[in-house]
């Protein structure tokens, strides 16, 4: 019988106790990046959002964070109502 990561209930049925600051996670850190990124993929398409990766230069990224900073928006806010703005959504 084999241990899984995932597993809540048998996760230290063979481990020995330890000392010490328990874990707030009975997951390893590379399982709960990646449930925490299908949670966020889930929650991303019930609000309707889709995403999309572009490659762009670095000095509009520069510039993209300075308006987002006086805005006090995100840089994916900033570039969203730029598109709305230029297709005339």
């Amino acid at each position: 019988m084999s241990v899984q990561p995932e597993d809540r209930t048998t996760i230290d049925m063979f481990s020995s106790p330890r000392r010490g600051r328990p874990k707030s996670s009975p997951y390893d850190r590379r399982s709960q990046s990646r449930f925490n990124k299908r949670f966020q993929r889930e929650r991303d398409k019930q609000r309707g959002l889709q995403r999309l990766e572009v490659k762009i230069d670095g000095d509009i990224i520069d510039r993209l964070d300075e308006v987002a900073g006086e805005l006090n928006l995100t840089r994916a806010d900033v570039i969203s109502l730029a598109l709305k703005q230029w297709l005339h959504l």
